[in-house]
């Protein structure tokens, strides 16, 4: 497993694009998203060069429906409190039958072909409304327990950047995208949403938030970006099926590495504190030998050997679930930085 080089004169130039306006902003409208799947035969709604940065609108799926209006009053949300862009896709989502994810994009990121690799860095992610939702019932990871599905709508208080789950009951706001992807291979064309891939999809990785980077083989020229499913707030694991599934705005950098995506197996992540790597599978424990598999073949990449790496992987590397909701089920192996004596750098630092 490799990691790409994040050279020193990178670093300065994200952190630029961070604190200065995107090169580009993408709104979500009905022309601009597509819903429930992620294709290599969508055009492009939007093209940047490699290295531009881009503040995406997204709506939430959550909420989506005959009248998003109504349904959010259920939870004591003002008509003025819901965009314009969720009723408007709503309405386009009722006459075309469609359902699942709200995705924005394309975007053709040029420069990139097939086995390059795009990396994805979250400069900031902007909640949209004060509230989000999520809807327990008898899917998830413990099926039937809940018998019939609800929705439990949950107002935020912004300026302590916190979730009001009930009133002696509150949650840190950490805003994240669930679904960051590029377009499966051009023989498979589309894929549904739910399930994540190598071409990333639906991770549901909560420590995707501002700071991290997410790392992506390109299988289509443009490699034709997407993201959606943005949530404020998850556990590890999204054991009902769903986090706070809220409208978000991520501004992100989007650099074309060339010739690095064509050894990856699985996508791969890294923050200011830690390597992470990504095992998915529909079996969770398939999917934690292959986080296992990764983090050896990264460590390999430090001048370790396998027996030695695999070692390391057992007494200084902590695995977890990500998600273990979506048909393709995710571990992470989270590898500190820490315990390596040469740091490399990183374009965001804590």
């Amino acid at each position: 497993m490799r990691f790409a080089h994040l050279s020193l004169a990178l670093g300065l130039l994200a952190q630029t694009a961070w604190a200065a306006e995107p090169d580009a902003v993408l709104p979500s409208t009905p022309k601009t998203i597509v819903r429930g799947y992620i294709a290599s035969d969508t055009p492009p709604v939007l093209r940047i060069k490699s290295g531009q940065s881009v503040k995406i609108d997204t709506i939430s799926h959550g909420g989506v429906t005959d009248d998003p209006v109504a349904f959010f009053a259920q939870g004591g949300i003002p008509a003025n409190q819901v965009l314009k862009d969720v009723i408007d896709i709503a309405k386009q989502t009722k006459e075309k039958g469609w359902s699942g994810h709200v995705l924005t994009g394309p975007i053709y990121i040029e420069g990139a072909a097939p086995g390059d690799m795009l990396e994805v860095r979250i400069l900031k992610v902007d909640i949209r409304v004060p509230y989000g939702v999520n809807n327990p019932g008898p899917a998830g990871a413990a099926p039937n327990m809940i018998p019939e599905r609800t929705s439990k709508i949950i107002k935020f208080d912004l300026a302590r950047n916190v979730a009001l789950f009930s009133k002696d009951v509150e949650l840190l706001l950490s805003p994240f995208m669930g679904i960051m992807a590029v377009a499966p291979p051009p023989e498979v064309k589309r894929v549904g949403s739910r399930a994540p891939g190598i071409f990333g999809g639906n991770l549901d990785f909560k420590k995707l938030t501002a700071g991290a980077t997410l790392y992506l083989p390109v299988f289509n020229d443009g490699a034709l970006f997407v993201t959606g499913d943005s949530h404020a707030g998850q556990g590890d694991g999204e054991v009902d099926g769903n986090a706070i599934e809220a409208s978000m705005a991520p501004t992100l950098q989007l650099i074309v590495h060339k010739g690095l995506g064509k050894s990856m197996a699985a996508p791969r992540a890294e923050d200011a504190e830690n390597f992470y790597a990504l095992g998915l599978d529909p079996d969770l424990d398939a999917a934690l030998t292959k986080s296992i598999k990764e983090t050896v073949d990264f460590l390999g990449t430090k001048g370790m050997s396998p027996s030695d790496a695999y070692s390391l992987a057992s007494i200084g590397v902590d695995y977890s679930i990500a998600e273990a909701v979506d048909e393709t089920l995710v571990i992470y192996g989270k590898i500190p930085k820490s315990l390596f004596k040469t740091k490399t750098p990183y374009w965001f630092a804590k």
